[in-house]
């Protein structure tokens, strides 16, 4: 099997056994995602804050699900034996950006989905649903999300715990704030033409990334858990 999927399961099933992580993961798409998408269709506003809010919960969830995927194996002591399997930095790292940022808008979209079809149950309206709409959430939003923790998941490699606690949350903010600038330039309900464009850059964003990692030195990393 590809060594990237196999990493991307493990990390999975890591996820599905922290029930604590999945249940904040589940907590943040409810009050952050769900919430505010029922709330205007069920009060007859528009749709145009979901283009920022699902992406906005992926990102988010990918905060918390990237820090149990990275994080986690230089508290427990175990990232010493990751690095010396046979398995490039690269494969590592994307497996884990496919695990925990898969995860992460799988949950995203869940939330999302639930509150438009709660919305529809509850009230006497249409699902509002558009091909863009459509390649928002099942394109932007997983890619969004792969960004987010493929970036995380570099910092909090080549950096220590103290250093990761302060500046991946301030990394997160300045996504975010990215996000809310990107929507403000495309506008309220994004044509095709920015959709197509935020896909590709967010691919570029990835590919540069995993170019990045391919250059980190293992010792590194493991000198940054002393």
């Amino acid at each position: 099997m590809n060594p990237v999927l196999l990493v991307a399961q493990r990390e999975v099933r890591v996820l599905l056994r922290a029930r604590s992580v999945i249940g904040a993961g589940a907590l943040v798409g409810l009050f952050i995602g769900a919430t505010p998408i029922f709330t205007a269709l069920v009060t007859g506003q528009d749709l145009s804050g979901l283009y920022l809010q699902a992406p906005v919960l992926g990102v988010f969830l990918g905060y918390l699900f990237s820090q149990q995927a990275f994080l986690r194996e230089k508290q427990d002591g175990t990232i010493e034996t990751v690095l010396s399997s046979p398995l490039t930095l690269r494969a590592i790292w994307a497996g884990k950006v496919l695990g925990a940022g898969g995860m992460a808008a799988l949950v995203a979209l869940l939330c999302t989905g639930g509150a438009l079809l709660a919305a529809v149950l509850a009230a006497p309206i249409a699902l509002p649903v558009t091909p863009v709409l459509v390649v928002h959430l099942v394109v932007v939003v997983p890619l969004a999300t792969a960004v987010a923790v493929g970036l995380l998941g570099l910092v909090q490699l080549l950096l220590g715990l103290r250093e990761n606690q302060v500046l991946n949350l301030a990394l997160v903010l300045a996504l975010v704030a990215l996000l809310s600038v990107g929507q403000v330039v495309s506008g309220p309900s994004p044509t095709p033409e920015a959709e197509a464009a935020t896909v590709v850059v967010l691919g570029a964003l990835l590919v540069l990334l995993a170019r990045l990692v391919g250059l980190v030195d293992r010792e590194r990393i493991i000198r940054t858990i002393a």
